[in-house]
């Protein structure tokens, strides 16, 4: 079974103002290696 990751809060602000720069969640979880869903939440 698969353990969680855990983000730092760098990675988490960096999607974050990547997201409201323009890039789509599909784009993001494709770059970052990390669930769409999680990114919406």
């Amino acid at each position: 079974m698969a353990k969680h990751r855990s983000h730092s809060i760098e990675f988490k602000r960096q999607v974050a103002q990547e997201f409201i720069a323009g890039e789509t969640l599909h784009g993001l979880a494709k770059h970052h290696d990390v669930s769409r869903n999680l990114i919406r939440i």
